[in-house]
């Protein structure tokens, strides 16, 4: 078993030793991070849930959640399908103050990943595939289908949820069968996800699906997943996640840009002679907003709705700091959860070809004037200004701004730094460490 809903506590005397070590370690950055951190006061480690009454605030989320207008790669945005995670969680509170977290033990057929893009979501599906590889369980990667602009609606969810099924039941398709909009030359493959037959095809074959749901914003997972699904109740659901908006919003910012509706404009690097252009105050905004907000929060909203509709119940949290600051132990919670055995001394994570493109602070970059976005984000964004100067083996929880009793995920909103995971008291993620 790896979970159980034991809510951890924190004496005041654990979280002032936390922020002593915090104010006064020696830093590796620049001097004005220092600066940073002595004049921010909230630099505490948020530490579990203190008592009861603070995890029913999740309901809180529930009673004032907004969709917004968010139209990342220039496109709409429904949430007609699904409900916001706060308000799944919300409901399952008031159904049981008891829960027992979402492990029952059995054997993988089917691994779902929902993710968004920068996510660390390349990595991790690679890892995944090998590791199954490794234990001779036969497996193929199907990484992101209709994850294009041009496959946004351009089927019918109908005829997605279908295609989804056949992938996740191990099956192919001749070509003749192929909807007729897949044989023309104006539609991208990853339009037409469902795998060709062929001879040496395997239908045993663990199918492991990565893909960012908002694309997919019409499709039905508790269709695609109903119990009439034979392999349903053996699936097991991921979400990544990445909690550094800031650096998120800048390695999207270098990877194909953040366009949206009307926005400040695409935000796309460009060349001037030797000279980038560079990573400005709106751009950081814009990719915040829409790519670290928006396709985040509706992505673990899916996935848990996915994960409700199979035994584990709810997906498995891996945050990509986590994954950064400690492998080993990332490794060990990840493969226990696909029953992938891991002996001392193995780590799938360091066995993979794909690396990471930026490894420091992004303040460390030419292009990132951290001086000019410290001052424009002030004291109206100070979740954005903590994470500014962090690293990416910070977890953090997401931004919200409380009034009048609400509580709602807002760009302006703050934040805190989440404990660490460890081997023993907090060996794994709650959802309601990133909102509480």
């Amino acid at each position: 078993m790896r979970r159980s809903s034991s809510f951890r506590s924190a004496s005041l005397t654990q979280q002032l030793l936390a922020v002593s070590i915090l104010c006064c370690f020696p830093l590796i950055y620049q001097f004005q991070t220092l600066y940073y951190l002595t004049t921010i006061k909230d630099v505490e480690i948020k530490q579990g849930f203190a008592n009861q009454s603070e995890r029913n605030n999740i309901c809180k989320f529930a009673e004032d959640v907004e969709s917004q207008n968010y139209t990342s790669y220039k496109l709409g945005l429904d949430w007609s399908n699904v409900d916001h995670v706060t308000k799944m969680l919300c409901r399952r509170l008031s159904q049981s103050s008891n829960y027992n977290g979402n492990i029952i033990k059995n054997e993988t057929s089917i691994v779902l990943i929902f993710k968004v893009a920068r996510s660390g979501s390349t990595f991790f599906s690679d890892v995944i595939l090998r590791a199954l590889q490794a234990m001779n369980r036969p497996a193929y990667l199907n990484f992101e289908p209709y994850c294009r602009e041009g496959c946004y609606h351009l089927k019918t969810h109908q005829l997605m949820e279908a295609e989804l099924s056949t992938i996740l039941s191990s099956n192919c398709t001749n070509t003749t069968e192929d909807p007729p909009l897949c044989n023309t030359t104006d539609t991208h493959k990853k339009c037409c996800p469902v795998p060709k037959c062929h001879k040496k095809f395997n239908h045993s074959a663990i199918p492991v699906l990565s893909l960012n749901p908002r694309f997919l914003d019409s499709v039905r997972w508790d269709k695609i997943l109903s119990p009439s699904f034979q392999r349903t109740s053996s699936a097991k659901v991921f979400n990544l996640r990445r909690t550094n908006l800031v650096e998120m919003a800048y390695s999207k910012f270098h990877h194909d840009g953040c366009p949206v509706i009307h926005g400040f404009n695409d935000c796309i690097p460009e060349e001037k002679g030797n000279l980038t252009t560079p990573f400005s105050f709106d751009c950081l905004l814009q990719c915040v907003q829409h790519y670290g907000i928006g396709d985040q929060e509706f992505s673990s909203s899916v996935a848990f709705v996915a994960a409700e509709n199979t035994k584990m119940h709810q997906p498995h949290l891996v945050l990509y700091e986590d994954v950064m600051r400690d492998q080993s132990h990332a490794s060990k919670e990840v493969f226990n959860y696909i029953d992938v055995t891991v002996h001392d001394g193995d780590n799938f994570f360091n066995k993979t070809n794909q690396k990471k493109l930026h490894n420091d602070n992004i303040c460390s970059y030419a292009d990132v004037n951290c001086s000019d976005l410290k001052v424009k984000l002030g004291k109206l964004y100070p979740c954005l200004l903590k994470q500014l100067h962090s690293n990416s083996t910070v977890a953090w929880s997401v931004p919200v701004m409380r009034a009048a009793g609400k509580i709602k995920v807002n760009i302006r909103g703050d934040c805190h730094r989440l404990q660490n995971l460890d081997t023993k008291s907090h060996t794994y993620r709650d959802y309601e460490e990133l909102y509480i």
